[in-house]
C-alpha cells in the first residue's frame, strides 16, 4: 500500500509540475509495451499467458520493494520519536520506576539514562542533543521491554489493539518519508511557481511528514503504556 502511494504521489507531482516530462516519456513507454505485446504474441500460447503474468508480478514486486525501502527509511524519524517516548516515560514514572526497580540488567540502566537526558525541555544545547541521539538504542530497548512485558504477562500475548496501532505507526512512517521525498524533489527539480512558493510547499510537505509520523507514534505509545500499566497492576495485585 505504501509503495503504491509513493508511485501515485510521484505521478501526481510530475503531472502537476513537469507534464512535459510525462509527455516525452509516454511514446517510449508505449513502444516498450508494444514490443512486449509482440513478444508475447510470438510465443506459444502457454508462454504468452505466462508473459502477461510475469509483467504483473514484476510490477507488484517493484511496489513491494518500494514499500519495504520506505519502511526502512522511516526509522530516521527516531530523533523525534525519542522525545515523545521520553515524555511518556515521564508521565508514567510512578509505576514505571517501581517496575524497573524489580528488573535488573541493562534495561534498568537504559531507563535511568533516558530519564536523565530527556529531563529538560524540547530545545536544549547542542551537546545534549548529541547525547539524546546516542540514547536511541536505549529508547528502543525500553520500548521492546514494554512490548515483551505485555506479551509475556498478558492473557493472550500482544493484544490486537496494540498490534493495529503498531501497523498504523509503521505505515505513517512510510507515508512521512514519501512526503519528505516530495519536498526534496520540489527543492531540487523545481516547480512552475516562484522560489518562495516552492519553499512553502516543500516546508509544508516536510512538516506534514513529521506530523503524520509523530501523531501515529504518540497514539501507539498511549496504547503501549496503558496496556503495560494494566498488565503491571494485574501482576502486582492478582
Amino acid at each position: 500500500m505504501t509503495g503504491a502511494f509513493f508511485w501515485i504521489a510521484q505521478l501526481i507531482y510530475l503531472a502537476l509540475t513537469h507534464d512535459d516530462v510525462i509527455l516525452q516519456a509516454m511514446p517510449h513507454w508505449q513502444a516498450f509495451f508494444d514490443q512486449y505485446q509482440e513478444l508475447g504474441e510470438s510465443l506459444p500460447p502457454a508462454l504468452s499467458e505466462t508473459a502477461g503474468s510475469l509483467l504483473t508480478a514484476f510490477g507488484l514486486i517493484g511496489i513491494f520493494v518500494t514499500g519495504l525501502i520506505l519502511n526502512l527509511l522511516g526509522s530516521y524519524f527516531f530523533a523525534f520519536e525519542n522525545i515523545f517516548f521520553a515524555r511518556h516515560l515521564a508521565r508514567n514514572a510512578d509505576w514505571m520506576s517501581g517496575m524497573m526497580r524489580g528488573c535488573t540488567g541493562a534495561v534498568q540502566e537504559d531507563y535511568r539514562l533516558i530519564r536523565q537526558q530527556f529531563g529538560a525541555g524540547l530545545f536544549v544545547a547542542l551537546p545534549q542533543v548529541w547525547h539524546r541521539l546516542r540514547l536511541s538504542p536505549s529508547c528502543k530497548r525500553v520500548q521492546s521491554f514494554l512490548f515483551a512485558f505485555i506479551h509475556v504477562f498478558g492473557d493472550n500475548g500482544t493484544p490486537e489493539l496494540l498490534s493495529d496501532q503498531v501497523h498504523l505507526w509503521r505505515t505513517a512512517r512510510a507515508l512521512g518519508i514519501t512526503f519528505w521525498f516530495l519536498s526534496v524533489e520540489m527543492l531540487v527539480l523545481g516547480h512552475q511557481d516562484s522560489t518562495s512558493v516552492q519553499l512553502a510547499w516543500a516546508a509544508l510537505l516536510f512538516l506534514l511528514g513529521i506530523y503524520t509520523t509523530l501523531r501515529s507514534y504518540n497514539r501507539m505509545c498511549h496504547t503501549l503504556f496503558t496496556m503495560a500499566c494494566a498488565t503491571f497492576n494485574r501482576q502486582q495485585h492478582p
